[in-house]
């Protein structure tokens, strides 16, 4: 390898290598600063569900409108503080980022001249000396044993590489240095016994990496100053301007800028402008800082003979800055962050003011000349560049005065800061603990330490001790994450108005915080404020997507009208929202939920899937049963297994599957009997949707005993008619509900007979009574509207008895008048969809009702497509079981002759007898006689 070669790996080793690592710290450090929002305080809207009653079905007996509900969900989104989130893979990351420094620090201190290279040595010893490495407990508590052995194998081959082997090369220095140093560290961690030596070691060496970042500060004191001042000497050479002014007046703005920052930092008076914060401008000086050094290094004598060490040294000082500011921000240790902002900017102050001093001082008279001083800037005769940084280092230690040596205090606070992370991170919540709260009771501006005491005080069950703690946080260092903390306790202790009180008082500190507006409108809905909480969403800037779900949910559940124009949205919980207030109001939405894509966050799963199968269903029924029996089989919590239960429900019935429906509602009242009178009414709403008033009043009945306490005037009637009158009577008398207005009673407490009495009586036996007896009870009718419904549900539910002349009449009363329910195209293709079995629906209202393509035998009071089901099925048997379910829903006369007639065919004789007893309870002899003849 040539020696071109050779010197480009080293140029590429001490200069390229420490260049990047300082690019990534800078970037690191912007990330930090402006893209992530104090990641180790996260603050999440955590979600919970409120149920709201909508409409699952409407449908119409007489003048009775009757609406079958169900719970949908409106999701709400209420920010929490969580605990802090310390990232252990990032500290480990930081330590071996130190050590890989820390090789490159020594390497370049063996190249330094003998006076140099003994102030080096004695620096390597303080750092390691603070680092904490006798925490290691290497053959006692607390010993020297392990600094000794780390200062052995640290500084011994940077010794004799100083004193024995002064020819070698960098490269080969650093291979050396970085194997005995990794080597020792290495060893002294495997022969440790406490827990995570590494995350020890890591955390614990943050503080004197500290002390070496305040130290290229002050280095970088008077960067941007002074590579102005080279800047306008360069430009002025050869055209005399009077640059002096100019000098001044950049020195000024400064000046000016860098004390704003400081009193902005410091809180002392609110600046009417913003101020850039003190990492940008260290940033800038950092970077002006390295063309300084290059005039520095040919000026004035250095410790080092090449220029390389220098710049490598410098590099190494600005990586270490970045990175150690970076965590400081990144990991919100405030204290630290304070310090460095202090020490920063009086070093700032303090060298840009004594280096403008120092210039004026010395060039002056020759400044304005156009002469090269750039050459010669940093060696003058009168006022030497040593000389100014002894007096800026004086004026700096007067700021430190001036501030109460604040920079104390908040050293000592991330000092204690840094050990508590250790103990957090490795479980030890008791130790943590009582490191957080001393580093608070150091410095209030300390927001992670009070929020961390306040988690682990409620991780320990100890809420007054946490609650204690954060009011404390309040009166003396309020914070949002501590705000909402607070607020979330104290409403969970049911203090409604003192977490009200909180976050009201908070809106003081952080006027417009889109966190604490939301917080606290929740609250308002809480104390039934609906006005006031919409009021509040409104009065946010942030238009983020977690403000507009919540501000729909509150409109729906107050019944408050948008004036907003709501577009669909991605957001799944904007959907889900949107879907509840659809539901609402009876109406679909234009978009379809991705139910297969949900989280697996029980609110928003349950809460999507239930909404969604309200609305509408887009995907088979199958794969969406498929995907709620598993919930539904899942350990989970009672509540849980319910809510994805009635969901179940939800979806049979939206596909008109009323025997699985039923099936579902029956399973329920078994499995949550303390919620089985809610499934027993809702199956008797189902039940008398299908004209089965009987069972209908069975399961009114049981809710009944059971204690349901909120019937209405049309469950009072279907009872009635179904020959439970005392029943009926006793729920009027016990619950004060009233019978329908249009049942009335004479002086001997007879029902007075009038149109709607007689439709009722006829519905109540309408599936086991005969065409001829319908036929009858049609013409009997009196009122159109009536006529027009019962004829209907002849067509639905009886038109396999049906002969030609009986259709003729029939389609008369349905598609002619006011009263009319089909248009002449769409009884047509009824009568063929019930008849044949069309195989394409065109009317959307007969597919939305009968959904024939799903399954004939899905609803078995819809005998005309069992029968179409039977006529298309060869197996006697596979029959005979399609007969033996419809049978115990529906007693059409007919579908009993067909189930006693296969029971005979495939060898049950007596099952067909005994259902012939069964009909004889509800037909005449004459009747089931002239059955049995036709279809036997």
């Amino acid at each position: 390898m040539s020696v071109k070669t050779f010197r480009n790996l080293e140029i590429l080793l001490f200069k390229g290598l420490p260049s990047f690592i300082a690019l990534l710290g800078g970037l690191f450090l912007l990330l930090s600063l402006f893209v992530w929002d104090t990641p180790t305080m996260p603050i999440l809207p955590g979600v919970f569900a409120e149920s709201i009653s909508v409409p699952l079905h409407f449908y119409k007996l007489g003048t009775e409108i009757i609406n079958l509900d169900i719970d949908n969900f409106l999701v709400f989104q209420n920010f929490e503080s969580l605990p802090p989130i310390l990232n252990t893979e990032f500290s480990l990351f930081f330590g071996i980022l130190v050590i890989l420094f820390l090789c490159f620090g020594l390497t370049l201190i063996s190249t330094l001249k003998k006076m140099y290279f003994i102030a080096g040595s004695a620096g390597a010893i303080f750092f390691f000396t603070f680092s904490g490495i006798n925490g290691l407990n290497i053959g006692g508590l607390s010993t020297n044993f392990p600094l000794i052995i780390l200062l052995l194998g640290a500084l011994t081959p940077v010794a004799i590489i100083h004193f024995f082997l002064e020819n070698w090369s960098l490269s080969k220095r650093f291979f050396l240095v970085s194997t005995s140093l990794i080597a020792t560290i290495f060893l002294l961690t495997q022969i440790t016994e406490i827990e995570a030596s590494p995350l020890y070691l890591s955390e614990n060496i943050t503080l004197p990496v500290a002390f070496l970042a305040v130290i290229f500060m002050l280095h970088i004191g008077h960067a941007v100053i002074s590579s102005a001042s080279i800047f306008l000497i360069k430009l002025n050479q050869g055209v005399k301007l009077k640059i002096t002014w100019h000098i001044t007046i950049i020195s000024i703005v400064y000046f000016l800028l860098v004390l704003f920052t400081l009193f902005d930092t410091m809180g002392e008076i609110n600046l009417p402008f913003p101020t850039l914060p003190p990492l940008v401008i260290m940033l800038v000086a950092g970077v002006l800082g390295y063309y300084v050094l290059d005039y520095k290094i040919t000026q004035t004598p250095q410790a080092f003979d090449q220029p390389l060490i220098g710049k490598s040294f410098y590099l190494i000082g600005l990586g270490a800055t970045t990175w150690i500011w970076g965590k400081a921000i990144y990991t919100y240790n405030q204290p630290l962050i304070e310090f460095f902002n202090h020490t920063f900017l009086y070093g700032q102050i303090a060298l840009s003011l004594l280096f403008f001093a120092y210039l004026l001082t010395n060039f002056s008279s020759i400044l304005n000349n156009g002469e090269p001083l750039e050459k010669v800037i940093f060696k003058p005769q009168f006022f030497a560049y040593f000389h100014m940084r002894i007096g800026s280092i004086m004026f700096l230690v007067i700021l430190v005065i001036f501030a109460d040596a604040v920079i104390a205090v908040q050293l000592k606070s991330a000092s204690l800061n840094l050990s508590a992370d250790y103990y957090y991170q490795t479980d030890r919540p008791q130790h943590a603990r009582i490191l957080y709260e001393n580093s608070w009771e150091n410095y209030f501006k300390n927001d992670r330490a009070k929020n961390s005491v306040a988690h682990l005080y409620l991780q320990d069950k100890q809420q007054n001790m946490a609650i204690r703690h954060l009011e404390e946080s309040f009166d003396f260092a309020p914070n949002v994450p501590n705000i909402l903390l607070l607020s979330s306790r104290l409403h969970q202790a049911d203090k409604i108005v003192e977490a009200v009180f909180y976050l009201e008082k908070g809106l003081e500190f952080f006027p417009e915080n889109p966190k604490l507006l939301n917080n606290l409108a929740l609250l308002y809905s809480k104390i039934n404020q609906p006005i006031k909480a919409i009021e509040v969403l409104n009065s946010t800037k942030n238009d983020q997507k977690t403000i507009i779900a919540n501000k729909l949910a509150l409109e729906v559940k107050h019944n408050i009208e948008s004036k907003e124009i709501q577009n669909p949205s991605k957001d799944q919980i904007r959907q889900i929202n949107h879907l509840a207030k659809a539901n609402k109001l009876g109406n679909y939405t234009d978009f379809i939920l991705d139910t297969d894509n949900l989280p697996d966050q029980f609110v928003l799963k349950s809460s999507g899937l239930r909404n969604q199968f309200t609305n509408q269903t887009a995907t088979s029924y199958d794969s969406d049963l498929t995907i709620l029996n598993n919930l539904i089989n899942i350990q989970q919590s009672s509540y849980e297994e319910r809510n994805y239960w009635e969901t179940r429900v939800v979806r049979a019935f939206q596909d008109q599957r009323i025997n699985e429906t039923l099936k579902f509602l029956s399973g329920a009242s078994f499995s949550f009997p303390n919620h089985a009178v809610k499934y027993n009414v809702m199956s008797a709403e189902i039940l008398a949707s299908q004209l089965d008033f009987e069972k209908a009043a069975l399961e009114l009945t049981v809710a009944a005993v059971d204690g349901f306490l909120s019937f209405k005037p049309h469950h009072l009637a279907i009872l009635y008619f179904s020959g439970k009158t005392e029943e009926a009577k006793a729920l009027q008398q016990n619950q004060g509900v009233n019978f329908p207005n249009w049942m009335g009673w004479d002086d001997r407490g007879e029902l007075l007979e009038n149109d709607q009495t007689k439709f009722y009586e006829i519905l109540s036996t309408f599936h086991q009574s005969t065409k001829e007896k319908l036929m009858l009870n049609l013409e009997e009718l009196i009122t159109e509207n009536f006529k027009s419904d019962l004829a209907n549900y002849l067509m639905l539910y009886k038109s396999h008895w049906l002969e030609k002349e009986d259709f003729d009449y029939l389609e008369k009363l349905l598609t002619q008048g006011v009263n009319a329910i089909w248009t002449k195209e769409e009884f047509e293709e009824l009568k063929e969809v019930l008849g044949k079995g069309k195989g394409q629906i065109q009317s959307e209202k007969i597919k939305k009702m009968l959904k024939p393509e799903i399954s004939k035998t899905k609803n078995a009071y819809v005998t005309p497509l069992i029968f179409q089901a039977l006529a298309n099925e060869k197996e006697a048997l596979k029959r005979y079981e399609i007969l033996q379910e419809s049978i115990q829903f529906n007693k059409d006369p007919i579908l009993w002759m067909a189930y006693v007639k296969e029971s005979r065919n495939n060898g049950l004789g007596n099952y067909g007898t005994k259902a012939i007893e069964d009909m004889s309870k509800w037909l005449s002899f004459e009747e089931l006689e002239k059955l049995m003849i036709e279809n036997l």
